[in-house]
């Protein structure tokens, strides 16, 4: 760093000997360079040693790393012409630069509609929120085409049973700007979510994560894409237990086994790096805001692709963070509903509601409760000698419901009560 400034201040040197310009000009100039060139601070953006020099050909950024605003906005309309593309924006810029988000699904399903697991699930992806890494621009450009291909079966599957959403260019001012990794205001947008005030950027982008998580079709991943300098290759950020919880661990080593299942010579395991989070969440990430507000309900993590000069294969890449996810998603709802104790009760649908009829070894107590779809308690109630009869005025049908039977010494038993007309 000490040799950096030394040549960038014999470098303006003589730029003003020749020119003539202020001194206090030069110093600005001098402070723009250091700001995109400092070393990252410790913590989520970090690798191994804590933190990494920043090693840019700044000559990159005139043409905005290869990809630029322009870029994307022909690639949007591109997308656009896709019946399973909505374009949309979630907010601006500082500078006023449209923050676009891809939605992808089945043909005239914005929202999404009853999908094979009772109801659509939702990956979200956003992507360089610094802009030098460009690499994640291209990994989820080839998701986005891997999913809007009409002649894929498995993209079709994914389409009728899921809803993704890639805001593909997050910090759209720093990449015509030519900063590394600031926007507009030269803050870094990664470790903005625990400011009093917040960017717009990161405003917009948490305003729609609330939108989402209390609609219909809340988020079940979240995934933040960066690129790395230091390791040139593909991992996973992993949060311990001291962070997080136990529970999920169990979870973050799953989704990451999943994703990695999908490219097993590119992606890296869960204890690739050190873990993060030794010492308690990091509100100031996108990670923390997840984590503390929504715990183990949205697998959120930083996923890291290659930026160094043989990154490749962004399309195998792109196909696998998708096909992982949406893997994981199925795997926690076939979880859900999977009997913890073999069978002792009848589920009976009747035209008047829901009836169990009572077995003999069952002592005649118990509890049941209806979740909803996100695991939430709906009602409950007390199971008699006679067993259990819910009215079907008490069930919702406009999503399927979860029925959870805790019968005596028998254990408990789940039910998925399907969304049907009543």
């Amino acid at each position: 760093m000490r040799t950096f400034l030394v040549t960038v201040k014999n470098v303006f040197g003589r730029i003003l000997l020749k020119k003539a310009r202020s001194v206090l000009m030069a110093c600005m100039l001098i402070g723009t360079l250091v700001a995109n060139f400092s070393l990252v601070s410790a913590g989520e953006s970090s690798v191994q040693g804590e933190a990494k020099a920043l090693v840019r050909n700044f000559g990159d950024s005139t043409n905005h790393w290869g990809y630029g605003y322009d870029s994307l906005l022909r690639d949007i309309e591109v997308w656009r012409k896709s019946p399973f593309v909505n374009v949309d924006s979630i907010g601006v810029s500082v500078e006023g630069r449209t923050l676009w988000m891809i939605s992808i699904s089945a043909p005239g399903d914005s929202l999404g509609g009853p999908g094979d697991m009772g109801r659509k699930h939702r990956v979200f992806l956003h992507v360089r929120t610094h802009p030098s890494e460009v690499q994640v621009g291209y990994v989820a450009r080839e998701a986005i085409r891997f999913l809007t291909d009409s002649t894929s079966a498995a993209a079709a599957t994914l389409r009728a049973g899921y809803l993704f959403n890639f805001v593909p260019m997050y910090n759209p001012d720093g990449v015509m700007l030519g900063h590394s990794r600031l926007n507009a205001h030269l803050v870094d947008l990664e470790g903005n979510w625990d400011k009093p005030v917040m960017e717009p950027e990161p405003q917009y982008l948490r305003a729609t994560f609330q939108r989402f998580m209390g609609g219909p079709i809340p988020i079940d991943v979240a995934l933040n894409l960066h690129s790395d300098t230091v390791n040139c290759s593909r991992f996973f950020f992993y949060h311990v237990a001291a962070g997080t919880s136990e529970a999920y661990t169990v979870l973050e080593k799953s989704f990451i086994a999943k994703t990695q299942a999908y490219f097993p010579d590119s992606i890296r395991s869960w204890n690739f790096l050190p873990p993060q989070w030794t010492t308690g969440p990091q509100a100031r990430y996108p990670e923390g805001f997840w984590w503390l507000n929504y715990h183990e309900s949205v697998m959120a993590l930083t996923y890291e692709d290659s930026n160094c000069p043989d990154a490749r294969a962004f399309d195998s890449t792109g196909r696998a963070l998708v096909l992982g996810a949406t893997d994981y998603i199925r795997s926690r709802w076939l979880a859900s509903i999977q009997p913890s104790a073999p069978k002792k009760s009848r589920l009976v649908l009747a035209r008047e509601g829901i009836r169990i009829d009572p077995v003999a070894d069952v002592d005649g107590t118990g509890l049941w409760e209806l979740r909803d779809v996100r695991g939430r308690v709906i009602s409950t109630g007390a199971i008699g000698p006679a067993g259990l009869f819910i009215p079907w005025s008490a069930v919702p049908n406009t999503s399927p419901v979860l029925l959870i039977v805790r019968e005596g010494r028998s254990g408990h038993m789940n039910y998925w009560i399907p969304a049907t007309p009543r």
